[in-house]
């Protein structure tokens, strides 16, 4: 199969005149990095001046206060979300400069009515209370400021670290839709430190404490613990560091998400329908809003044997090739528009085979591997693949390419039976060799390209990027669907969607599982750690030091998992390794348990179990460990 891989790469390369160099593979060494020291950069976030450390960020309106769980509104949307809702704050710290003041100057869309600005947590009897409480100065109709002097918890003046918990709550000044008044997001900063920080509460009232570092998955962009009682909202939120150029963009690109196509309907109720947007969906398509498939932002459950899957793509195929089907094109979109003359195509779970094996110790287990049926047309080669999760896509973007490319071995030169290897794809707006990074296959080197691609084949909705649909060979002079600045704005939104944090941080059993993990030799493919380039355009995903548990490299995980469909030159065997970020979280955000590309595995412990190829020692391993060590292997996986 590597004797292979570097023919087929020789080969295009030579084709695309790129020199072939030794034994390297030539594809590899014609990567162009997506950023570089001369992308252009958005302002940092964090800034340090003679004077002070500077901190800013972006936020949100709420519904009610970060620690009231019994009302469960704090991280969901209210309506209108996207007009007027979001400011802009900037954290002056003096104090680490010698001074003695800590200034919090806000920015906001739309007048505010004397809002309120909370600081320093208290919590004795409300779970809202805190110890400085102020009306902020207005500067003018959109800029107000607070100013903190002291730390009144402990009487004494400001000094570096210091943990302050701010709360800034805008009420609009008679705005033309929706509410007026509102919370805002409960946030940590630590004098001295820079940028605000996820945090988790400690003891009987919750007083907030900086996570170890341990926990932030995300780097910065790591949300602290929840405590609004608000599961299945978890994978929704702003990166705890989102800088205020994009709090905007992000709640308009969250609109675009969770908007029908076909209707212009919102989602949620009460929103009004995004009217523009109407009518673009089809002819063919999967679904009819991105929310459809990706719900909560979380991973997709298969449907109930004979339902259809509509929460899929199934990639199909003319032959093992991948090259295009010639009535379905490269995939089955399930539905069609009134008067498409293209002939429809339904997929469904026909049945499941079990099978039967042991773990080491005697204790039974069985795997279930899907089969499938096909109503319409057949194809013979396909591939079943259901919705993943959305967080930490822009950080996994950020990660330059010399990183990925330090993981690969192809021929396994150290001999350990792994051998991953980077996916090389085209750039589909300049056409230049990129390092593939996104979809099971890593066939996109871009977030803006996998979002784009999904509009086209999920949605039937073009951009400039894909201005012709599948299996269209023209587009009759017709304009892109959906617009640059729309397409920016989900880009923007699900770039900067905040990861869970790590839990169970001090719990001995996931301690002992994250040693079983690495002892294993889990860690080679799901490498735990990695640092984010300097050069990506937006400052929230720069230099961030991540928890992803991936390589991004494509893999050989043998013929239990490989179906009959190449994607490009990755054979059906080869699948990116997924990162873990999140997984824990799978139960509350899909309201059930689902894994692997076609969701076969019913809990974390078949997916390990359907790991073969270049895994099999390490799934090996797994079956062959005591229960109680299988149990705290899960238990660390949980907690991710």
């Amino acid at each position: 199969m590597i004797a292979r891989h570097r023919l087929l790469m020789t080969l295009v390369a030579l084709f695309a005149g790129v020199p072939v160099l030794g034994d390297d593979q030539p594809m590899t060494n014609a990567i162009v990095p997506l950023f570089d020291s001369s992308t252009k950069l958005e302002p940092n976030t964090i800034e340090e001046t003679g004077e002070a450390l500077i901190t800013r960020v972006g936020d949100r309106v709420r519904d009610r206060h970060a620690r009231e769980a019994q009302f469960k509104a704090y991280d969901h949307y209210l309506t209108w979300y996207w007009e007027h809702r979001t400011v802009g704050i900037e954290v002056v710290d003096r104090v680490v400069k010698g001074g003695t003041e800590v200034t919090f100057n806000i920015t906001s869309l739309w007048p505010l009515d004397t809002p309120d600005f909370r600081a320093f947590y208290v919590g004795k009897n409300t779970v809202a209370e805190y110890a400085y409480n102020t009306d902020s100065k207005k500067s003018d109709d959109t800029h107000y400021t607070a100013t903190v002097k002291s730390n009144p918890l402990q009487k004494r003046p400001l000094k570096v670290g210091d943990v302050i918990e701010i709360e800034f709550s805008p009420f609009l000044v008679k705005p033309p839709h929706g509410r007026a008044n509102y919370y805002g997001t409960a946030m940590v900063y630590v004098i001295g430190q820079g940028g605000m920080v996820p945090w988790r509460g400690v003891g009987e009232r919750l007083d907030p404490e900086p996570l170890p570092k341990a926990a932030w998955l995300g780097g910065q962009m790591t949300l602290p613990y929840q405590y609004s009682n608000e599961p299945r909202e978890r994978f929704k939120q702003m990166a705890t560091n989102i800088a205020p150029n994009n709090a905007q963009p992000f709640m308009l690109g969250r609109r675009l998400h969770h908007t029908d196509f076909e209707s212009g309907a919102h989602s949620e109720r009460g929103n009004p329908a995004y009217e523009e947007l109407a009518g673009k969906l089809g002819p063919q398509f999967v679904a009819r809003s991105c929310v459809e498939c990706h719900v909560n932002n979380g991973r997709a459950l298969p449907p109930a044997i004979g339902k259809p899957m509509f929460q899929s793509v199934v990639k199909v195929g003319a032959g093992a090739n991948g090259s295009p089907h010639s009535q379905l094109g490269t995939a089955v979109q399930s539905h069609a528009s009134a008067g498409s003359t293209r002939p429809e195509a339904t997929v469904s779970i026909k049945t499941y085979t079990e099978t039967a094996d042991k773990y080491g110790d005697g204790t039974e287990y069985s795997l279930r591997k899907p089969s499938y049926e096909f109503k319409g047309i057949v194809p013979t080669f396909y591939s079943v693949r259901l919705t993943p999760q959305l967080v930490g896509l822009g950080l996994l973007e950020a990660v330059s390419e010399s990183t990925v490319l330090a993981l690969t071995d192809p021929d396994d030169s150290n001999g350990d039976g792994i051998s991953g290897r980077a996916r090389v794809v085209r750039d589909p707006q300049t056409q230049q060799l990129r390092l593939g990074r996104f979809g099971y296959k890593a066939s996109q080197p871009k977030l803006i390209h996998q979002i784009a691609g999904a509009l086209n084949s999920d949605m039937g909705v073009t951009t400039s990027l894909f201005p012709l649909l599948d299996g269209v060979s023209s587009s009759n002079g017709s304009l892109p669907e959906l617009g640059d600045a729309d397409l920016d704005h989900m880009f923007r939104y699900v770039a900067t969607l905040g990861v869970g944090a790590r839990r169970n941080l001090d719990d001995p059993i996931t301690l002992r599982g994250e040693e079983l993990f690495a002892k294993a030799n889990c860690v080679k493919c799901h490498v735990p750690s990695m640092t984010t380039s300097s050069h990506h355009p937006l400052a929230e995903l720069r230099q961030q030091t991540i928890q992803p548990f991936t390589d991004l490299l494509l893999h050989d995980m043998g013929s239990g998992l490989a179906d009959n469909l190449e994607d490009g030159d990755a054979t059906g065997a080869e699948w990116r390794t997924s990162p873990l970020w999140g997984i824990g979280f799978t139960s509350d955000i899909s309201q059930g348990e689902a894994y692997l590309h076609d969701g076969r595995a019913r809990n974390l412990e078949e997916a390990i179990l359907w790991h073969g190829g270049e895994a099999e020692a390490s799934k090996e391993s797994f079956r062959n460990m005591s229960h109680a060590d299988r149990a705290a292997l899960i238990s660390f996986l949980k907690s991710l």
